[in-house]
């Protein structure tokens, strides 16, 4: 079995008396969607503001390919090959959808080469960007953003984490807000993500994470209830009691 590329211990984060994120373990392997569940204010998108740079944890470590990252700032956790969509869509909506996904595969060049040549001249970001779109099968690369539909919106976002390189993705709630044809082809595209990527997933669509997920990690309160096979997440009393209302998920 491969090592795991993240590695997550005892990771805390206290804002004032309240522990938003408390002592949470998980590990992620490559090739595998590991989906983090809970109810509304279980610490889920703190968790990935945490390892993403974009929170300080309280304590506890984060190792990524054996390397420590909490503490380091977000451009660092990227450029490392770590990259994160959000809850709300995060795209720069006045340019195409080609524009968004050079721009963000231009933010992997060292800064010294960015500041001495036109964007235009680099011809990796362009290609990164090309690629990143084909791979989300988003049609449309010279539509402005804004004209997009939500769905492809979304799209488009996974296409700008995909263009600077990254073998982690944190995927935070992507199918929210979509209609069921258009989370259908999200699901399919997550499937696909996997295949060359570590995938770490947060989500409220319970038929489309245990359709999907290796392993389901469970928080409430901040904390991990249970971790595990969706079977054996499925099966757990405790899961249904705090989370699931009793009622199994439909597979």
């Amino acid at each position: 079995m491969p090592e795991p590329t993240l590695v997550v211990e005892r990771l805390s984060r206290w804002f004032g008396g309240l522990a938003a994120v408390a002592e949470v373990s998980l590990d992620l392997y490559p090739g595998e969607i590991h989906a983090v569940i809970g109810p509304n204010g279980a610490g889920k998108t703190t968790l990935v503001n945490l390892l993403s740079g974009e929170l300080r944890p309280s304590g506890g470590s984060i190792r990524y390919e054996g390397r420590e990252l909490a503490g380091l700032p977000p451009h660092r956790i990227a450029r490392l090959g770590i990259a994160r969509s959000y809850q709300r869509t995060n795209v720069f909506r006045d340019v195409t959808a080609f524009e968004n996904c050079r721009l963000a595969a231009q933010a992997r060049l060292a800064s010294s080469m960015r500041f001495f040549r036109p964007a235009h001249a680099y011809r990796a970001p362009a290609e990164a960007a090309e690629r990143a779109l084909e791979a989300v099968g988003l049609d449309g690369a010279s539509r402005i953003a804004d004209t997009l539909s939500h769905g492809e919106q979304r799209q488009l976002e996974i296409a700008m984490t995909l263009a600077t390189g990254p073998k982690v993705l944190f995927l935070d709630e992507p199918l929210a807000g979509m209609a069921a044809e258009e989370s259908a082809r999200m699901v399919s595209l997550i499937v696909r993500l996997a295949q060359h990527h570590a995938v770490l997933l947060i989500e409220h669509d319970m038929e489309a994470v245990f359709s999907i997920a290796h392993r389901l990690t469970v928080m409430v309160n901040g904390r991990v209830i249970a971790s595990g096979a969706p079977e054996a997440i499925r099966a757990s009393t405790e899961v249904q009691e705090a989370y699931l209302g009793g009622a199994e998920p439909h597979a």
